[in-house]
């Protein structure tokens, strides 16, 4: 059984304010994006939006996507992937938690994390990094660090349900926020299996990775055609 927790609550603050869910990409919103692909795979998706939204776009999502559910999320992203666990109830199989602001990864990335978590409990995608990597304090350098011991961290993640339930049960009652849903993991003495990431899955956060996402797009477009 596999679960898909789409965040998609985030304000997009830097970002004409306009929440992230609903920036359009190659004129369409950045949900559906990643929905075309959760959809052939899961068989239930929760999609989690600010609440002034959830009544219009739960009729919306619907036309095109039947059986997902749609619901409020909360005011970090850690309490609306909370929202989206609480939602699925005691489902078993595997859980995966996406950011709705990346909607260039592959249907091959899913399967990958997918079956990671099948062998291990947890598995998310990594990527290299290319450039030089500073700790600093009090606005000075204090030391450079081993870029080849550190990696970006990307969405999809994928978890054993119980693994994942756990691990937010615990956040909470040690009142911890963390940036994603690994670290939480992490936290319970879990292990987390990495997969290669994928260059294009990129996190739309300022107006220029809009620009980005549309000539990426351009090109998948392209090469579906080739």
């Amino acid at each position: 059984m596999i679960s898909v927790i789409l965040a998609g609550a985030g304000s997009g603050k830097r970002i004409n304010k306009l929440p992230k869910a609903f920036i359009k990409i190659g004129g369409k919103e950045l949900v559906y994006h990643s929905l075309d692909r959760f959809y052939k795979i899961a068989q239930t998706i929760v999609v989690v939006l600010p609440e002034e939204y959830v009544i219009d776009w739960r009729e919306k999502l619907k036309k095109t996507y039947k059986d997902i559910k749609v619901i409020k999320g909360g005011a970090e992203r850690q309490d609306s992937v909370k929202a989206g666990l609480y939602s699925l109830k005691n489902r078993a199989g595997i859980i995966l938690v996406h950011d709705v602001a990346r909607p260039f990864f592959s249907e091959k990335l899913i399967n990958a994390v997918i079956e990671g978590a099948q062998k291990y409990g947890a598995c998310i995608p990594c990527f290299p990094l290319n450039e030089t990597i500073k700790e600093v304090e009090n606005g000075f350098v204090k030391k450079t660090l081993n870029r080849e011991k550190i990696v970006q961290v990307q969405t999809p993640q994928a978890f054993e349900s119980s693994i994942l339930r756990d691990a937010y049960k615990k956040a909470y009652e040690d009142n911890f926020l963390g940036s994603d849903d690994s670290v939480l993991v992490e936290r319970t003495g879990q292990k987390v299996y990495m997969v290669v990431g994928e260059r294009e899955n990129i996190k739309i956060t300022y107006p220029a990775d809009i620009q980005i996402a549309s000539a990426l797009l351009k090109q998948w477009k392209k090469k579906k055609v080739e």
